[in-house]
């Protein structure tokens, strides 16, 4: 139950975080931290012998919310783009 809750308050923050910040880097090299970022999680749960699965959900969810917002934020500049082209070519 606890990392139920620990996953939404991680969801959310981030959600809120990431939307607020300008994020200027590209999608490839935020996927790539975010890789890492999991991995060293993986790491340090499999390293302490943990048994509190939080250590990998929650930057798994900061990671995923970070790329989508990237991948969502480059596709509005590339539709932004489109449509200032069309009203070039029209008008």
């Amino acid at each position: 139950m606890l990392e139920i809750i620990f996953a939404a308050v991680a969801f959310v923050g981030s959600l809120i975080y990431f939307n607020k910040k300008s994020l200027q880097t590209s999608v490839w090299r935020a996927m790539g931290i975010s890789i890492l970022i999991i991995l060293a999680a993986i790491a340090l749960f499999v390293l302490t012998g943990s048994r509190f699965m939080s250590i990998i959900i929650v930057p798994t969810i900061i990671c995923s919310v970070y790329v989508s917002t990237l991948y969502r934020e480059m596709l509005t500049r590339i539709h932004e783009r489109q449509q200032k082209l069309l009203k070039q070519r029209e008008g």
